[in-house]
């Protein structure tokens, strides 16, 4: 019940039949007039406590509470029951590429949807996830995201009818994840490629075999640290828009507002 009452024309039409029971109540208890009423207006009394008044309104009364019973039956849990079944849909899709990130699955791409963990769509592990890619980026990880995007980007795409048969809101929102997953993916096979050096390089043990002053590897590094960068934002902006698709925020939260690393990537050089 409480999941019909979060939509703000449910809570009206539950409204609406809540004061209908009432006044159903009211009208067949037949509430004693005052010594008062029953002087001053005793056509009013006589009307209200009349037969036919009870008769007819108690059925209108009826009427409407037992149509709104069988809306609720009929209509709103079949659509309730669909709504979270296209839900977990829209959420194993999000969630494949925070797998991805996060077990660091080379392969992700290949996993089937059904294998893809949801406990990670959670407000409390998308906020660590958030902190740590813009804090401490880690291009393995990121360029696991990436892969999975790249490979899912066409699901994101044929899937906004199903968002959009949820609600308008809904929509919108997939219509803002859609557009990071492309934003993400537009850095596909987009980093830079040297004959000598691999990301090992620069990000891992293997930076201690080669001339770190050499001047094609530090042209190179440059390059890598700014496809990182890329990298970065793209996995950042994504991650913000799950939170937000996990748990809306108000369009004034600040969260909502555009992401800005470039101090912390300037802090990198």
């Amino acid at each position: 019940m409480s999941k019909i009452l979060k939509d703000q024309f449910e809570r009206r039409l539950c409204a609406c039949a809540v004061v209908a029971l009432i006044c159903l109540f009211a009208v067949k208890i037949k509430f004693n007039a005052t010594d008062y009423m029953k002087t001053e207006w005793p056509n009013v009394v006589l009307f209200f406590q009349a037969k036919a008044f009870e008769d007819i309104v108690g059925d209108l009364l009826t009427g409407l509470i037992a149509a709104y019973f069988f809306y609720v039956v009929i209509d709103v849990i079949p659509r309730m029951r669909k709504d979270l079944q296209n839900m977990e849909v829209l959420n194993r899709l999000v969630a494949s590429i925070v797998d991805s990130y996060t077990n660091i699955h080379f392969f992700g791409h290949t996993m089937a949807i059904t294998q893809v963990d949801l406990w990670l769509l959670k407000s409390d592990v998308i906020e660590k996830m958030i902190d740590e890619v813009r804090l401490s980026p880690n291009f393995i990880k990121l360029k696991c995201a990436l892969f999975t995007a790249h490979s899912r980007h066409a699901d994101f795409s044929a899937t906004l009818n199903i968002a959009s048969s949820i609600s308008s809101e809904r929509a919108l929102q997939w219509l803002v994840l859609t557009d990071k997953v492309r934003l993400l993916v537009d850095n596909y096979e987009q980093d830079p490629i040297s004959a000598d050096y691999e990301p090992r390089h620069v990000f891992g043990s293997a930076r201690s075999d080669v001339d770190q002053d050499a001047v094609d590897f530090l042209e190179y590094e440059l390059a890598l640290n700014g496809y990182l960068g890329s990298l970065q934002l793209g996995v950042l902006e994504y991650l913000e828009q799950v939170r937000y698709w996990i748990s809306p925020l108000p369009e004034s939260d600040p969260a909502n507002g555009p992401t800005n690393i470039e101090n912390h990537v300037d802090s990198q050089h």
